[in-house]
């Protein structure tokens, strides 16, 4: 089955990029990489799916592909139907596209068909042959002498009696419309010169084809894919919301994370560099030290969180769905909204389990 991360990693080497270069234009973590391009990531159901498309971005963008087409072949390896896009891009690698089954030419169905039929035709024609031979000989026609010559010259009398009235009407109706049409002819009512006395226009040529040496028309526009239709935006938050946690500036030693789909306030210790994912319904809090780390929902940052959304009765951050669902770019993912001047997470996990 075609892999976008096969042909990713077919691409670099074809570019001369090797998977440090990559690591160090991104910051996305080596193994991370490989699992990109042994195609492991998309198979681990435990990555979301809005940050395995954001590494894939940055890789793409790292090795200078068109974003649209990224964006595409990353739809396709979700609906199952990558068709290797991206190579398609690099003429040079088409060796590494295995071709398309052909369809059977109807001609030679119908050949094979006509040789089928060939021996049928001549047991017929070998069969009709006797019965030929088998018919009584035609007898010779009469003598001169036996002819009744006065008894013959009776019947062309009577032929010439019998011509129909309706056969002379048809004859004369008939000349009398040819004589008409010759007349309108020649004084010149079916002429197709202009009566102002002006010369015709001279109409252009039409532009030769161009065609290839099978006789193809050159001017057509074949397109190797069929239009694809736009996603729809997003307009609605899922049931179960995740909320990022990046330790953006300093080891977090420890965070505390209370939501209602773990509705206890437990510590996590996070280096410099890490992510975690938490899950929430409603409502989720989070105390520790603010000023070293980020948070995010859908890859979209949540600016000022201390200052317009600490709880001092719970001595936490406090965000809810409410806040989420009065503007509808939240529910649509995007890759982490990151200030200038910080990287990406070496790794991005669920919150551990214990």
């Amino acid at each position: 089955m075609p892999s976008i991360g096969k042909d990713l990693a077919l691409i670099r080497d074809h570019l001369g990029f090797s998977a440090e270069d990559i690591h160090q234009a991104t910051k996305i973590p080596l193994t991370t990489i490989q699992s990109i391009e042994d195609g492991s990531l998309f198979e681990n159901k435990d990555e979301i799916k809005t940050y395995v498309r954001s590494f894939v971005r940055s890789y793409g963008r790292a090795i200078h592909l068109n974003e649209d087409d990224v964006v595409k072949a990353l739809n396709q390896q979700e609906a199952g139907n990558y068709n290797h896009l991206l190579l398609k891009r690099f003429p040079e690698l088409k060796d590494h596209i295995p071709p398309e089954p052909q369809p059977e030419k109807p001609e030679q169905v119908k050949s094979e068909e006509e040789k089928t039929d060939a021996p049928k035709k001549e047991e017929v024609k070998q069969h009709s042959a006797p019965e030929e031979k088998s018919k009584s000989p035609v007898a010779p026609p009469p003598g001169v002498r036996s002819v009744d010559w006065a008894d013959m010259g009776k019947k062309f009398k009577a032929t010439e009696k019998q011509v129909p009235v309706w056969l002379i009407g048809t004859i004369l109706i008939t000349s009398l419309v040819i004589g008409g049409a010759y007349l309108l002819y020649s004084n010149g009512v079916f002429s197709s010169e202009s009566t102002t006395g002006e010369p015709p226009i001279a109409q252009e040529p039409p532009p030769p084809v161009e065609s290839d040496e099978n006789g193809t028309d050159l001017s057509l526009d074949f397109t190797d894919e069929p239009a694809e239709e736009e996603e729809a935006p997003v307009t609605t938050l899922d049931e179960i919301l995740y909320l990022t946690v990046y330790a953006a500036y300093d080891q977090l030693e420890p965070v505390r994370v209370w939501s209602d789909e773990k509705p206890r306030m437990d510590p996590y210790w996070m280096n410099q560099g890490q992510a975690f994912n938490f899950e929430f319904q409603d409502t989720i809090r989070v105390r520790g030290q603010y000023s070293r780390m980020l948070i995010f929902l859908n890859g979209h940052r949540v600016e000022n969180f201390r200052q317009d959304h600490y709880n001092s009765e719970e001595q936490a951050v406090e965000l809810t769905r409410d806040f989420f669902e009065e503007d509808t770019r939240w529910a649509a993912p995007i890759d982490l909204d990151l200030p200038e001047n910080v990287a990406m997470p070496d790794s991005i996990s669920q919150r551990p389990r214990f």
